[in-house]
């Protein structure tokens, strides 16, 4: 999370702190970057991938009940597995670009328990990057991830806000993030080789930097199946890859 874009969280109760979440998801969505920059050859002229992930059948919003620390949490949470706009644009979506890698790795990768809720809910990242994780919340959080082989990684309990600890994703693939002191918070973080980014709140995604060729792109998301397609980028345009979920 970009340092001039944290927000403090207060004690909220009820909807305020579904109300104070979601401004803090929406303010980490607007300013993180949606272009990871890939790495090429010198001198070498790039393109572009664009597009938007989008459902057929979008499910309608839904809010969990609270039944511990009503005080900071509040009385009831959404459920953020699936986030979707008006048109079914789709959220939190993770596309991959097979065979192009990373550019420069992320110095500033961050798990943050903020407003009970996970934040980001969802980021990819380069293997073997190093990860803060902090709380904002005046309560016991613990940030447990399990790999894709249902195995803990770690547990990290943060009882207070303030103290961070940092950890390497080093295995590839989607890691599960659970507090377990709060069954509905739940978080991932995709841990790729390859180039990635994550869909905005209208579905859209955009990598630049890619060098000319065909790239089979796919995507990942926590409910549904994986989706793929090849694109062609040619030097200097833009190559349109759109996915519908069912």
């Amino acid at each position: 999370m970009d340092r001039r874009n944290r927000v403090r969280v207060r004690r909220v109760s009820g909807l305020g702190a579904v109300a104070v979440a979601a401004a803090l998801v929406a303010s980490v969505l607007a300013a993180s970057p949606a272009v990871p920059v890939a790495g090429g050859g010198a001198g070498q002229a790039g393109g572009s991938i664009a597009g938007r992930v989008v459902l057929t059948d979008p499910p309608e919003p839904r809010m969990v009940a609270v039944t511990t620390d009503q005080a900071v949490c509040g009385t009831e949470v959404e459920d953020q597995a699936v986030v979707v706009d008006a048109s079914g644009g789709l959220a939190n979506a993770v596309v991959l670009v097979a065979g192009v890698p990373w550019g420069e790795r992320p110095s500033d990768a961050s798990i943050d328990n903020a407003g009970c809720y996970f934040v980001p809910r969802v980021q990819v990242l380069p293997t073997r990057t190093v990860v803060t994780i902090r709380s904002q919340d005046d309560t016991l959080h613990s940030t447990h991830a399990y790999d894709d082989r249902q195995r803990t990684l770690f547990n990290i309990a943060i009882p207070f806000p303030g103290l961070e600890v940092q950890r390497p994703f080093r295995r590839p693939g989607p890691v599960r993030i659970e507090c377990d002191s709060h069954g509905w918070m739940r978080g991932w973080v995709y841990v790729s080789d390859d180039l990635g980014t994550v869909t905005g709140s209208d579905g859209t995604f955009e990598l630049t930097g890619i060098p000319p060729g065909t790239y089979q792109l796919t995507v990942w998301h926590e409910r549904y199946e994986r989706a793929t397609r090849q694109v062609t980028v040619t030097a200097g345009g833009t190559a349109e890859a759109d996915f519908t979920l069912q």
